[in-house]
């Protein structure tokens, strides 16, 4: 799955423009996180699973305590 997709650049107004370089830094910074996830989870499959299961364990905690 490639979360990269090539689009064309048109020129945009000048207060467009910031907005448009922190969503591409913000982008980029998912990405990032996105592959140390990845290379993570290839690594040390097993962990993965058990802080997965960890953390779904704590949230439904936390969600059924928040319902009484």
């Amino acid at each position: 799955m490639t979360t990269e997709q090539s689009v064309e650049e048109q020129p945009l107004p000048p207060h467009v423009q910031p907005a448009q370089l922190d969503i591409a830094a913000l982008r980029s910074s998912v990405t990032d996180l996105e592959q140390q996830a990845r290379a993570f989870i290839r690594q040390r499959p097993v962990v993965a699973v058990l802080a997965a299961v960890g953390a779904g364990y704590l949230v439904a905690r936390l969600v059924s305590r928040g319902r009484r």
